[in-house]
């Protein structure tokens, strides 16, 4: 990493105060002295920093001595001593207890180690061991820690004890806490705001009941899903709202405790197309190239299953030099669709098809019974997004056919289709199982399930198929076709 790359890493794993719209009031004075710049000090910093927390003592020598290399005992102790994992350590080390066992079982308690079995104490510990240990410890993702060993020039190989106290320095700030206290928020567009934290919450704070308790807006603005943690930053969330207007400032108050005046956010989303994906659902699309990128990409909770799709954005939200908007989480978003000479009809986001395949291409739905006319013209509107090209030409699009259906475990079945759909068009369907006892049972998509040609369905309501039964398997509505398709159990 050249060494502009590497301060710009340092700089976006920093909590620093500020940020556009901001205007604080009542901010406490605790998180403000919170912040830290623990990212870019010295391996000599680090150490001392560490010994002054008790977490390292010097030699006989009385220096710390950054430069030696640890054992895997040595980091085990210094990372659950760091990352507040309480060993017990009441025993006295003897011949059959050894010194560093209260802090394995602490590791092992506390997620860094699978199991104590397989522990080797006296191994030089090794940098490409670390990342899972330390996400595993803060309940983060593995992608965080590698950027931040990148931004620290931690590689793979043997660690010393500077190198291990810079991590873990850097991994103190990661720690999540019940009184982790907002720094600083700004609108990143009329959807999205982004607020940093001293410490990131707690993972029940970050479900969506209790996020939409603890952020309370004013102007009737609420959380539309729960605040998610940007990869490879320390405390900095994307939080999903309902669309702000332009030009307008509300009151965020955390808890109850801190309050911030926030300039609305004032950019739409720009998007590229909309194109007919079915016959009554359409997708909205553009790509990062473009200067758009789906949250999806950029959250820790997403990072692990993205692959190389899955990027660390700086600090000011840009990736390789280049700017990008931010999409966050569209539940319960609506678009306006428009046919030409007609009256404008409101369709709703079809959920988890807002990112696929590194694409940004979010579909929306008629409502039930509605379809798109062929040769029809359709405008597409929204009071959140742009498009470049609003509008298309329905065509005549031949629904889905079902090939069959298996079953999975009682519960759930697949059901497979005569061909690939390329895309996520089971999303939110649901198909009909007609036992020959006359008996009826409704099995709706798993979302993100399809595999190929295809997908899994769950029974609803608690459901469960009768053993030796053979059912008929039939779309609900007009979304697939199905003929003679039939599912009988062992």
């Amino acid at each position: 990493m050249n060494k502009t790359k590497l301060q710009a890493a340092i700089i976006a794993m920093s909590l620093v105060i500020g940020g556009g719209t901001l205007l604080p009031y009542n901010t406490p004075a605790s998180a403000a002295s919170a912040i830290s710049t623990n990212a870019g000090i010295s391996v000599q910093q680090a150490v001392e920093r560490l010994a002054e927390q008790g977490i390292i003592q010097g030699t006989g020598d009385g220096k710390l001595h950054a430069e030696r290399f640890v054992t895997n005992a040595e980091f085990i102790k210094m990372a659950v001593l760091a990352l507040i994992l309480k060993p017990d350590i009441e025993k006295v080390p003897s011949p059959q207890v050894k010194w560093y066992e209260a802090y394995v079982k602490a590791a092992v308690t506390g997620g860094l180690l699978e199991a104590d079995e397989a522990f080797v104490p006296n191994k030089q510990a090794l940098g490409a061991e670390l990342p899972q240990m330390i996400a595993k410890a803060l309940q983060r993702d593995v992608k965080s820690v590698q950027y931040w060993m990148t931004a620290l020039q931690i590689g793979q190989d043997h660690l010393t004890r500077g190198q291990a106290s810079q991590l873990l320095l850097l991994s103190q700030q990661a720690v999540r806490s019940e009184s982790a206290a907002i720094v600083s928020v700004k609108a990143l567009n009329k959807i999205t705001l982004e607020v940093k934290l001293d410490r990131p919450m707690t993972l029940e704070d970050e479900t969506t009941a209790a996020a939409q308790a603890n952020f309370a807006l004013s102007n009737g603005i609420k959380l539309v899903n729960q605040p998610r943690l940007k990869t490879g930053s320390t405390a900095t969330y994307i939080v999903p709202v309902q669309t702000m207007k332009p030009g307008e400032v509300f009151t965020l108050t955390y808890k109850g405790k801190q309050a911030f005046r926030v300039a609305s956010g004032s950019e739409d989303i720009q998007l590229k197309d909309v194109r007919q994906v079915s016959s009554d659902t359409f997708e909205v699309t553009s790509l990062r190239e473009e200067g758009v990128i789906d949250y999806g990409y950029v959250i820790s909770a997403y990072a692990g299953g993205r692959g190389a799709n899955a990027i660390v954005l700086e600090e000011d939200n840009s990736y390789n030099g280049q700017p990008l908007q931010i999409i966050s989480s569209l539940a319960s978003r609506q678009a306006v669709l428009t046919p030409e000479g007609g009256s404008p009809i409101t369709v709703n986001y079809v959920g988890f098809t807002q990112s696929t395949d590194g694409k940004q291409e979010p579909k929306f739905r008629l409502p039930a019974g509605m379809k798109l006319q062929p040769g029809v013209t359709y405008a597409v509107t929204s009071d959140w997004f742009e498009l470049k090209n609003n509008t298309f030409t329905a065509g005549l699009i031949e629904p889905l056919r079902i090939d069959a259906a298996a079953n999975i475990d009682g519960a759930s079945i697949s059901v497979t289709l005569a061909a690939d759909p390329g895309d996520e068009l089971f999303a939110y369907r649901s198909v009909q199982l007609k036992g020959t006892d006359g008996s009826v049972l409704t099995a709706q998509y798993r979302v993100q399930t399809r595999k190929g040609t295809t997908g899994i369905f769950d029974l609803q309501n608690g459901a469960k198929l009768v053993p030796g039964m053979s059912y008929e398997v039939t779309p609900v509505g007009e979304w697939a076709t199905a003929d003679g398709v039939k599912l009988t159990t062992s």
